[in-house]
């Protein structure tokens, strides 16, 4: 199981998508120094969606492009997702001279499943390619002039080792055995994902960066226009650490399952609760460990990246479990925060990485406290009401009927809004 988690949980700075446009761009470049004469990044619609208004790190300033040039001038490849950790803002100005002089185009490629951006560039040096599959750093394939220079079949890289479809053959029963047999010093790790994300929460609370969203719950709350309780210290906490990465602040945060920000919206949900319930090293990490199985097993079924909100379907439904077991509850308690929280916010669409990811984000935390605690009062949904079956995996099912074939049309939509409805084929 910790091979599980550790494979599965990471460290970035800056929002993973157009971190790996960055990094796609950044590879291919580094076996063609020189004069870049084109750039052409194909990848698949979610990353596209995802990388398209989202703040770059260091500059606080959005755009594919910008994430292009950032990568090419100032990234270190070898340091993956961490890769624009030393931008600053002093590097806008050479980076906006090079978009003047450089043509980028932007592709997305059909028909794909998965994650994908393929990096082609164009130098007074040659040409180069980089291709990552599955995850934002799944490097598989690099070329300089049409030689291949590194090669990792996908069956061997990230998302092909079986982890996650291992997970998606649990029962929730299985999980929590899993977890409370596990060794105790092989789950502590998972205290740095709270320590870490609380770091970025402070930062935005600190500053109106992004929607301040995070400051202005603080507010209500000192000003009594809101209660100072568990729930809204949770939504405070996710909503401010959303605010810092979204609008590009240069600081790391400790994602899961492909995303910053269902490590945020999971790690800061189920550590503050367990905070204000004064739990022990012990108790947290086990209930991390369970509630990261739970995320894991609803991405077995929907895939990393979705046409829904992760943060609620899967970090949100995740949380919700955990808290059940940091109350002491019953499996089958947590089945049915699950399912509450699933007939609640499935609903809730993704259109894109931007500002407005804290608003889902908080919504998410708050309903993953309230399903856990409405559970343990006894709350359940009956089957067939809507997404809902007997059982979590008859849930499952159904969730993959919602999320392909019935969500197949969403990230088509969503990039012809935010593309004014441009070819997206070559924007």
């Amino acid at each position: 199981m910790k091979e599980v988690l550790k494979r599965h949980v990471f460290v970035t700075v800056g929002c993973t998508d157009p971190v790996a446009i960055a990094l796609a761009a950044s590879r291919a470049y580094r076996e063609v120094p020189g004069r870049v004469r084109s750039v052409t990044v194909t990848m698949d619609r979610n990353i596209y969606k995802d990388a398209f208004s989202v703040g770059i790190p260091g500059v606080l300033e959005s755009g594919m492009d910008l994430a292009v040039a950032l990568g090419i001038l100032y990234g270190e490849p070898e340091k993956g997702l961490r890769l624009l950790e030393r931008v600053e803002p002093s590097h806008l100005g050479p980076a906006r001279e090079f978009l003047k002089e450089c043509l980028i185009r932007f592709k997305v490629a059909e028909d794909v499943k998965g994650i994908y951006v393929l990096a082609e560039v164009e130098t007074d040096a040659g040409s180069a390619r980089a291709l990552l599959r599955h995850a934002h750093d799944g490097l598989v394939e690099v070329t300089r002039n049409d030689e291949r220079v590194f090669s990792l079949p996908e069956e061997a890289g990230p998302g092909g080792d079986g982890l996650l479809e291992e997970i998606g053959s649990l029962t929730l029963e299985e999980m929590a055995c899993l977890v409370a047999e596990a060794p105790l010093e092989g789950l502590l790790f998972l205290k740095e994902g709270v320590k870490m994300n609380r770091e970025a929460a402070r930062a935005g609370e600190s500053s109106p960066l992004g929607l301040g969203l995070g400051r202005r719950l603080a507010e209500l709350r000192e000003s009594g226009l809101l209660c100072d309780d568990i729930e809204n210290d949770v939504r405070q906490r996710v909503a401010a650490a959303a605010d810092a990465r979204m609008s590009g602040l240069n600081i790391p945060i400790y994602g899961i399952f492909g995303s910053g920000n269902h490590g945020i919206t999971f790690f800061l949900t189920v550590g503050t609760v367990a905070e204000h319930l004064g739990s022990t090293d012990e108790e947290l990490v086990r209930a991390l460990a369970l509630g990261l199985l739970v995320v894991g097993f609803i991405k077995s079924n929907t895939g990393i990246l979705t046409p829904h909100c992760g943060c609620s379907v899967a970090a949100g439904a995740g949380a919700a479990a955990a808290i059940v077991r940091l109350y002491g509850g019953t499996v089958s308690e947590m089945e049915a925060a699950v399912h509450l929280l699933l007939a609640d916010i499935t609903g809730m669409l993704c259109d894109g990485a931007k500002f407005g990811c804290s608003l889902k984000m908080a919504t998410s935390s708050g309903v993953a406290f309230q399903s856990a605690l409405l559970a343990m009062k006894g709350a359940a949904v009956p089957e067939k009401n809507g997404l809902v079956g007997r059982t979590l995996a008859e849930t499952m099912r159904n969730l993959r009927v919602i999320t392909d074939p019935g969500m197949a049309g969403v990230d088509r939509a969503v990039l012809e809004i935010l593309t004014g409805g441009e070819d997206q084929g070559d924007c």
